[in-house]
């Protein structure tokens, strides 16, 4: 899983180190909020998991963002 958003990540950014589920999405990526938005439409597409404002600020890490998916997919 963790591999899976590390691809859709890597649409919105080029990181200077690798991406690894420890990764904060926000700090360490430096995304924008409008990246974000799109990240997570892209996740909602791929996963069938919607998130809310809440759920991103929950899973700040790759990692976290995973196990939320994987616990709420359909």
């Amino acid at each position: 899983m963790v591999e899976k958003i590390v691809d859709l990540l890597l649409n919105y950014v080029e990181p200077d180190d690798e991406i690894t589920a420890d990764t904060n999405i926000k700090t360490d990526l430096g995304m924008s909020s409008f990246d974000l938005i799109c990240f997570g439409d892209d996740l909602y597409s791929s996963f069938g998991v919607r998130l809310t404002p809440d759920n991103f600020r929950e899973c700040i890490t790759v990692g976290k963002l995973a196990d939320f998916i994987e616990k709420n997919k359909k």
